[in-house]
């Protein structure tokens, strides 16, 4: 095992002295980080599917899958930290060392299978309820875990392995806010042209689409500016690992990568957690806390729009909420079932 140990960079770590203690330092700075992070992770399942600020599944089971990645990840890192900690032989703990970088992959990859969802809701909104396509989203979110077994073989089998996984990171990341943005403007346009023929579901889905895209782009530029950050000292990182002289170049540059994408991956899950909590707790914590509330309206640009009922039927919305909309289609849904 000295082979992949020298290439974690552990073997400078386990000797005692100075060294030894920063690193102890920077391992118990990262802990608290992965601890919240784990507490607010354990919080989301309850709160994706009892949200009134979603309705689609697909996306409840998308969001779900994401958090599931994160919260494996920060107890692979975590239990690494503890163990490393308790100088636990380097040996025994290369599993978690192995299993924390496929979470993390497996999170990367979840944006992208998320902008696919979106992507998909938007083509076919008039019926993304009826036919939700719901295996092929979770054979998607499935698939993630070998595309991180093969981002880890390249790390430790090729020469270039972390350099070869920056550049997919990149290539991934940039078609992932393409597509977010083209979802965005296509739906927007829609809304502003009033270009709704169907039922009331379909102008539901295309508001569903655009707080979502709204909500994934600003999760994309969180996730790529600590990601970004992260892998300039990861390139360092690697750089120096096979060179003792650069020992402390190879702690500290471990040390931000690590903080960085710990902390980047906590953002994002208080970001996805604020946009799940419904207005009425933000309201009453805000209230507790003293702190200015602002109620996002996702009203339509215009004041009024008209859409076909599942009758046939011409139906008024107004400047409604979005979930005042979904009552509507709702309480249309069962007035159908009964017939």
């Amino acid at each position: 095992m000295t082979n992949s140990t020298n290439k974690s960079g552990s073997f400078y770590l386990r000797e005692t002295g100075e060294i030894r203690d920063v690193y102890q330092i920077f391992l118990l700075v990262e802990c608290p980080v992965h601890v919240i992070n784990i507490i607010l992770l354990l919080m989301a399942p309850n709160l994706i599917f009892s949200s009134k600020t979603l309705v689609n599944l697909n996306l409840k089971m998308t969001i779900a899958s994401y958090f599931l990645a994160g919260v494996l990840m920060s107890i692979s890192r975590l239990a690494w930290l503890i163990c490393d900690l308790f100088w636990v032989p380097i040996d025994q703990m290369e599993i978690l060392m192995y299993s924390r970088f496929v979470f993390q992959t497996s999170i990367a990859a979840h944006l992208f299978v998320l902008s696919a969802e979106r992507a998909i809701a938007t083509c076919r909104s008039k019926q993304y309820e009826q036919n939700s396509c719901y295996p092929v989203i979770i054979l998607c979110c499935i698939l993630t875990y070998p595309y991180s077994l093969l981002q880890l073989y390249s790390k430790y089998n090729f020469e270039k392995g972390r350099e070869i996984n920056v550049v997919l990171y990149l290539g991934a990341a940039v078609v992932s806010f393409l597509i977010l943005m083209i979802v965005y403007r296509v739906n927007k346009k829609k809304v502003k042209e009033r270009r709704f023929k169907g039922p009331i579901s379909e102008a539901y889905q295309v508001r569903e689409n655009i707080r979502t895209s709204r909500l994934l782009l600003k999760i994309f530029i969180i996730f790529s500016f600590f990601v970004g950050l992260s892998t300039y000292f990861l390139l360092r990182f690697s750089a120096s690992l096979t060179d003792p002289k650069q020992k402390w170049v190879t702690i500290t540059n471990g040390f931000l990568y690590d903080m960085l994408i710990s902390t980047g991956t906590t953002t994002t899950t208080i970001v996805f957690l604020h946009f799940l909590i419904p207005d009425e707790t933000q309201k009453k914590w805000s209230h507790i806390l003293h702190l200015s509330c602002y109620n996002h309206n996702v009203t339509p640009e215009s004041k009024r729009l008209r859409f076909k009922s599942i009758h046939g039927v011409d139906v008024d919305v107004g400047n409604g909420t979005a979930e005042e909309e979904a009552r509507v289609y709702f309480s249309q849904l069962s007035q159908a079932w009964k017939l």
